[in-house]
């Protein structure tokens, strides 16, 4: 009896220790993912375009995501007032007022996001993600029935963007220091603003500004954290690709003079206005990220 308990006891002993080396084997959770919303909330006219009683501004959304050195996770996405039935009423947009984009007029989602920092990179919990949308802010004349505009943007501009995005961040292959990942990413971003601005300037003049795009909004997010955020916000600054200060525009096209903006930074909750405007009329777009 009593050797039977002892056996027992130092099975259960045994088992113990066991479980307590294989914890201690197991790796680490990474951080949690989440998931995100670019929202368009407002479009307020400062100088309307239109010489009639008011504008009719409304947002079409292409969004994209790349994964660094994951070749085919490049994903392009459009979000659109026009398809989601929410356009302003006529003569909406009188000089002074704002305009709202109703929540989920034309957001573009990013789900299971990770905001990953130096650590978590080094242990391979998730690779880095390139993040970011294309904010076209139009101003309706109705010279196309349905949703035309939209669709004319969507063709032309999903599958080279994608591409873009595939060569430059996906297929990349993931250099093995810190300092070279750093320039590496800001090297490709910088490229792929180049892109973005040619191919927006190629489609504009494809489409002969049908709707009257009045600007284009561009944001990068990078979901980083902690020393990462930061070196990666410092080596942009070096670069001269990060600007605060949204009211200059670092990447004009001709056809819309400083009517694009860029914004690079981190992937967290945050409100921006961006004002947009060509000769004559000018917008200010307020854009947000949510979680979502």
């Amino acid at each position: 009896m009593h050797r039977t308990m002892r056996s027992l006891f130092a099975t259960v002993a045994l088992l113990a220790g066991i479980s307590l080396v294989a914890a201690a084997c197991t790796p680490p959770a990474g951080p949690a993912p989440s998931n995100w919303k670019v929202r368009p909330v407002s479009i307020t006219v400062v100088d309307q375009e239109d010489t009639d009683a008011g504008d009719e501004p409304y947002v079409i959304q292409l969004g994209f995501r790349s994964k660094l050195g994951v070749a085919g996770s490049t994903q392009v996405s459009v979000a659109s007032q026009c398809r989601t039935g929410t356009l302003p009423a006529a003569d909406t947009g009188r000089v002074g007022v704002t305009v709202p984009v109703p929540v989920g007029g034309a957001d573009i989602a990013f789900n299971n996001v990770t905001n990953l920092d130096v650590g978590d990179l080094a242990l391979n919990y998730a690779p880095l993600e390139i993040l970011g949308t294309l904010t076209f802010v139009a101003e309706r004349d109705a010279i196309f029935s349905s949703c035309a505009v939209t669709d004319l943007i969507d063709n032309a501009l999903t599958p080279i963007l994608g591409d873009a995005l595939e060569l430059l961040i996906a297929s990349q292959p993931i250099p093995p220091t810190q300092e070279q990942l750093i320039k590496l990413i800001t090297d490709n971003i910088g490229s792929l603003l180049g892109t973005i601005g040619g191919l927006i300037a190629a489609v504009l003049e494809g489409l002969g500004n049908p709707d009257d795009i009045i600007g284009v909004a561009a944001q990068i997010h990078l979901p980083t954290a902690g020393t990462l955020t930061g070196l990666l916000n410092s080596a942009f600054s070096l670069a001269g690709l990060f600007d605060a200060d949204l009211g200059k525009g670092i990447l004009p096209v001709d056809q819309l003079g400083t009517g694009l903006k860029i914004r690079v930074g981190s992937l967290t909750s945050s409100r921006v206005d961006i004002p947009l405007g060509i000769p004559g009329t000018e917008y200010v777009l307020r854009s947000s990220v949510v979680p979502g």
